[in-house]
């Protein structure tokens, strides 16, 4: 029998090794798929920490985060002394457990976070993906969206920005972007090429992705008191040409009224680029509200106007929320609201007065902002 103990060990061994081996880069596939998927579908990105939960050899999830989605270091810093750590929306809650465990589940949990590790080192440690560094492929929705969605209705991921269409209205529930500040310092450097850009006549245009029965067409600002606003200026990427002309599409523009385009909210914008430059990189939600008027003393009524065969509908008003996040400084990113109503407005006006509480374009708006982020690693406005 002794003959026989040798090769049946090492073949035990060999075949427990091969087992596990191909359990992980089984779940290395797959976790490699899932990054892929997240690059393009909001939706995956959104749940990806259950659908991580779900691929776990064993055990339950523990403080399982992508590369991707970070908090800011400084704000991960500082919330790991904190009981609770929150992560993005959809993300479990981790809280410390004050009770005693036995030797057996000290045991067991070691070994499941040692397995965590090793297959997350198999999967963001050995390779990089194809998509996530490759600039013809757009911006990871993780970079874009790094502050959460305010909301889940009818997502369309563009090169630079990520919207939520309403399909109802035919504009944008709100616009997510992102502006660099290094391309818009490209911008000053290479006026000329800027200027080209900036100075040539671009058509809007319709995305095919959107249903043709809930579509908006460019027709449908003809003869109008309204102009075709942009949610996502074009003027944040006059760096880049083709980013420049998908901003042209339908589902970034609204109707926004003559006066306010060419006054509050072109400096509105120009503040925006102001900030990108000085700060070096800024986050910005746009969109649409609409606004209840009093119509008697104790009733309130939504009243706006539709243009076009579309039956498009005119806000009342439009939001701005930005979080700019400095270089070089330990400091948390500072947010400030804006609510500008979509009427003329008086040029002499200051943007301050327009500054608004957060919560109170959530509750108009219907979003929620920064959803997963905890306030105080926010520095806000006087108005928050």
């Amino acid at each position: 029998m002794q003959p026989y103990t040798i090769p049946l060990t090492v073949g035990v061994i060999t075949g427990i090794v091969g087992f596990i081996m191909g359990a992980l880069l089984q779940q290395d596939a797959s976790y490699r798929g899932i990054q892929n998927a997240m690059e393009t579908d909001p939706y995956i990105f959104q749940s990806r920490q259950q659908i991580y939960g779900a691929l776990r050899l064993v055990g339950r999830q523990r403080n399982v985060r992508s590369n991707n989605a970070e908090l800011d270091d400084n704000a991960v810093s500082h919330a790991e002394h904190q009981v609770t750590i929150h992560r993005s929306s959809g993300d479990h809650s981790c809280v410390s457990q004050d009770t005693e465990d036995s030797v057996f589940s000290n045991y067991v949990r070691w070994f499941q976070t040692n397995m965590q590790a090793v297959t997350m080192f198999f999967t963001f440690s050995l390779g990089d993906e194809p998509n996530a560094l490759c600039p013809e492929h757009g911006t990871h929705v993780a970079t874009l969206m790094k502050y959460g969605f305010p909301g889940l209705a009818d997502i369309h991921v563009y090169r630079n920005f990520v919207l939520s269409y309403d399909r109802r209205n035919r504009i944008a529930h709100w616009v997510c972007e992102h502006l660099d500040g290094d391309c818009l310092l490209q911008e000053n450097e290479g006026a000329t090429a800027t200027a080209t850009t900036a100075q040539k006549q671009y058509e809007l245009n319709v995305d095919s992705s959107i249903p043709l029965m809930f579509r908006a067409s460019p027709r449908d600002y003809q003869n109008t008191d309204w102009m075709a606003g942009h949610m996502a200026s074009p003027y944040n990427y006059t760096c880049d040409e083709r980013n420049f002309i998908e901003t042209y599409l339908m589902p970034n523009i609204a109707p926004v009224s003559r006066g306010l385009k060419s006054q509050i909210w072109s400096r509105l914008e120009n503040y925006v680029r102001e900030l990108a430059i000085k700060c070096g990189s800024v986050y910005v939600y746009t969109g649409p509200l609409f606004m209840p008027q009093r119509i008697t003393f104790r009733n309130w009524a939504i009243r706006h106007q539709v243009i076009g065969m579309n039956t498009v509908a005119v806000p009342t008003h439009y939001f701005k929320v930005i979080i700019a996040e400095c270089r070089n400084k330990e400091q948390f990113p500072y947010v400030e609201g804006y609510v500008v109503p979509n009427v003329d407005v008086d040029r002499n006006l200051e943007l301050s007065s327009f500054l608004s509480d957060i919560r109170d374009i959530e509750h108009f708006a219907g979003l929620k902002f920064f959803d997963g982020v905890r306030w105080p690693h926010l520095h806000h406005n006087n108005a928050v």
